[in-house]
């Protein structure tokens, strides 16, 4: 599921957390959601000749895994397994080059699906934005189109921010979107455990 407007029980179909993440935006125009927007989910050469080259071999990998998965399911679980042990270690690489400043995290409501938070600026229905995230503790870089849902103004403001924006991802590699699901469901997991020890 890429790049194809997720309806409402589509968004309900993945896990939400409430997390915090370093995260910016920047409201685009049609033209400009839908040109960035094919650039993230084909990875042509304007995001970068890396960026192609990875996405191809992870469809590859995937495709092959699968057929793998038929005849035996332990190799292909320990591909699976090795694939993520490289995974981590792009994740530690790519750290070095963009360290994380968790002092600029906010307090977020997120899916694969999309996202919410509080903001001072009022945005309209519909409109388009450029959202990149960085998932924390880990530091993986998450890029993604958006559309606004709806952005209500608060009775009272909470730290200077009067507004609730909810954002459903229009856009979105394959990739950012099962690290987006492996991510939630790990929180997830996390929090499970925790309201178990108390």
């Amino acid at each position: 599921m890429n790049d194809t407007t997720l309806t409402g029980s589509d968004r309900r179909a993945f896990f939400r957390i409430n997390d915090r993440l370093v995260m910016s935006f920047v409201p685009l125009t049609g033209v400009e959601a839908e040109q960035i927007g094919n650039a993230i989910i084909d990875a042509t050469p304007e995001a970068g000749q890396l960026t192609q080259q990875m996405s191809s071999i992870q469809k590859s990998f995937n495709h092959l895994v699968d057929q793998i998965g038929h005849s035996d399911r332990d190799i292909a679980r320990a591909l699976r397994m090795l694939d993520e042990k490289v995974n981590l270690l792009a994740q530690n690489v790519q750290l070095l080059h963009t360290p994380l400043n968790p002092e600029s995290a906010i307090e977020v409501n997120l899916s694969a699906g999309g996202l919410a938070f509080m903001t001072d600026i009022a945005f309209a229905a519909r409109s388009p934005m450029e959202i990149r995230m960085q998932l924390l503790p880990g530091g993986l870089h998450i890029r993604a189109i958006a559309k606004v849902i709806a952005c209500d103004q608060l009775i009272e403001s909470i730290q200077g921010k009067s507004f609730y924006l909810r954002m459903a991802f229009t856009h979105m590699s394959d990739i950012d979107r099962n690290i987006l699901v492996k991510h939630t469901l790990n929180r997830q997991a996390e929090e499970l455990r925790n309201s178990k020890q108390i």
